[in-house]
């Protein structure tokens, strides 16, 4: 296995850069739908539980395109997968806003899931491989930290009178921006890990299942799997659970926008604070906060202020857990394997990322309340925190080189 030379200096301070503005297009295109749908739904006639489809549909095709694109990576190199990745996810963010009936709705989503899906683990390997050895957490978690700061940009440009008097133009520059960074991912993102050989036969699967090992690939994946949940259901669907409790619509994606922006804060926080603490109680103290703040927000409705501060600490504390730990992760695999074993933990917390919009909608197609949907996560986001205490316990870390 041939290793890449390690770029030093300003080249990894460049490529850490790329990397972010990647997440941020990611996570921009992530809560477009969230963002879109109080216009969307009326104007494509959707029903409620169509609509959590729909927003679940790019979900699935995230789970495949973390699938695949792990293993992929681990044989022909990072920087190639990334560049198909936003190529593909571009592309059919565009075709979304061609969009004019539900079925072909399904269809456009899925395939731009494909493209997103590939990304995220391709941004987390590189991060963690570009980083120096006592900030890999808190880099991996602020590159993860642009998913939220883009879904503060759509929500952002919702206010717009552009956006708010035709949901398409979110797509539009959703899915222009990915294809213009391509050409810059191209020209100046140096690649990272290991290439030029396969990987031995079996390594893959050993490397998740083998001795020592199940404990901490099944501890990560439901973590993962748990808290994606929790954070997809909030991104694709409070602004209409706003909505639905009485808060105007540009007020809703005015606070949507608080809540992605707390999540970038949290992620950075958590992140510097695991480097220093190690992983177990920044992000038990996460969970345990998560729930109380769930509690809160479930109560009966209060002022706009509170509402919105409440949204800000949701955001906050779902995505610091999160993040923390796609932090932690790839310090779990080899550098021969990290793209097979981050992709496989990526496709595990998409799948949890899919079943949270279809939960809420057919929670809410069924009459369930905004109370009643938000209460719904809270055995959730307990599961994932006792997945993540196992982690920390059963976990096996190797070196990162």
């Amino acid at each position: 296995m041939t290793a890449t030379t390690q770029p030093a200096g300003r080249t990894v301070l460049i490529a850490i850069g790329l990397c972010l503005l990647a997440a941020m297009l990611e996570g921009f295109d992530i809560a477009s739908m969230g963002v879109a749908a109080p216009k969307m739904m009326p104007d494509l006639g959707l029903t409620r539980p169509q609509a959590g489809w729909a927003f679940s549909a790019s979900l699935i095709g995230l789970f495949f395109g973390a699938a695949c694109a792990g293993p992929l990576s681990d044989r022909v190199g990072r920087k190639p997968v990334l560049l198909t990745a936003m190529t593909v996810f571009g592309l059919f963010s565009l075709g979304t806003a061609m969009i004019h009936a539900y079925a072909p709705l399904l269809a456009v989503r899925f395939l731009t899931g494909l493209g997103l899906g590939g990304a995220m683990p391709m941004l987390i390997a590189m991060a963690s491989e570009l980083a120096s050895p006592g900030r890999r957490t808190a880099v991996v978690s602020g590159v993860t930290a642009g998913l939220p700061m883009g879904g503060a940009l759509v929500g952002l440009l919702a206010r717009t009178d552009l956006a708010a008097a035709d949901w398409r133009v979110i797509f539009l520059v959703g899915g222009g921006a990915p294809l213009v960074l391509a050409l810059a991912l191209w020209a100046w993102l140096p690649e990272t890990g290991v290439r030029a050989q396969a990987p031995a036969k079996g390594a893959g699967l050993a490397a998740l299942f083998g001795r020592g090992r199940l404990g901490t690939t099944l501890s990560l994946w439901v973590s993962y799997a748990a808290i994606a949940l929790v954070l997809h259901l909030f991104l694709n669907w409070l602004p209409s659970l706003l909505v639905a409790r009485g808060v105007e619509g540009k007020a809703a994606a005015g606070i949507s926008t608080l809540f992605n922006l707390g999540g970038a804060a949290g992620g950075v926080i958590v992140g510097l604070t695991i480097d220093r603490m190690g992983a177990r109680w920044p992000l038990a103290a996460s969970v345990v906060g998560l729930v109380a703040v769930l509690f809160a927000l479930a109560a009966p409705a209060t002022g706009l202020p509170v509402t919105a501060a409440l949204a800000f600490a949701l955001g906050f504390l779902v995505m610091a857990t999160q993040f923390g730990l796609y932090g932690v992760g790839p310090g779990y695999y080899a550098p021969a394997v990290r793209g097979t074993g981050v992709g496989a933990a990526i496709a595990a917390g998409r799948f949890g990322s899919a079943m949270g919009p279809v939960l809420a909608g057919q929670l809410l197609g069924g009459g369930a309340t905004t109370q009643q949907v938000v209460m719904s996560t809270v055995p959730i986001v307990l599961l994932a925190g006792v997945a993540a205490m196992a982690l920390t316990v059963v976990g096996k870390r190797v070196e990162i080189t």
